[in-house]
């Protein structure tokens, strides 16, 4: 059986938007992905755990935006863990899941910079491939020098992601929902329909 190759875009997700639509899509299309996953987080490490919408419904919101893209799918693997857990545990699930196949990480380019903070990155950095998503060529630079860096020192393969900017966020759509103005146009009709009907950001 050849192998497959599978990118993993975690993220909060709340709510997913058109953004990590494309972020996901522009990654399938320049590296020939035969499917990408996309894993909400249990708890973003960095954020504080009542801010963030329930496992569940970020799930859902999820599912509902992929529905139509046959290479796209979502995982419950973090989210149903109590604890919580780390790129690095998802990655060795993965590994185990998925035995044989390339496993594509994709990641902001900021990220990448900063990826030697991470806990286990050494073990991250062997596990997968990485994309680097790169919007300005002020970017590129900095993220080049830590890429050859990262090879040198890890044999890390670290692969540039191309991806124009849009300026959509999360957190801006939580803030328009919660004042009253459209979120039109930035995330699925089906997410949007959903937080309506849940009552969500209010």
């Amino acid at each position: 059986m050849d192998c497959r190759k599978i990118g993993i875009l975690g993220g909060t997700f709340d709510p997913i938007h058109n953004a990590h639509l494309l972020l996901g899509e522009a990654a399938r299309e320049q590296f020939g992905l035969d499917r990408v996953i996309f894993i909400p987080n249990y708890l973003a490490h960095l954020k504080n755990r009542t801010e963030v919408s329930s496992g569940d419904t970020r799930y859902q919101m999820v599912k509902m935006a992929i529905n139509d893209n046959p290479y796209f799918t979502c995982s419950r693997l973090e989210i149903d863990k109590p604890e919580g857990t780390y790129t690095i545990d998802t990655l060795e699930d993965l590994k185990l899941m998925y035995p044989g196949d390339e496993l594509y990480l994709i990641l902001g380019g900021d990220s990448v910079i900063g990826i030697d903070t991470w806990y286990r990155y050494k073990d991250i950095l062997k596990s997968c491939i990485i994309l680097a998503a790169v919007r300005e060529e002020e970017d590129i630079a900095a993220l080049d020098k830590k890429r050859r860096e990262l090879k040198k020192l890890y044999d890390a393969d670290i692969r540039i992601l191309t991806f124009n900017r849009i300026d959509i966020s999360s957190t801006d759509i939580r803030d328009r929902v919660r004042t009253g103005r459209s979120v039109r146009y930035m995330l699925p009709d089906e997410c949007i329909e959903y937080i309506c009907i849940k009552g969500l950001y209010k």
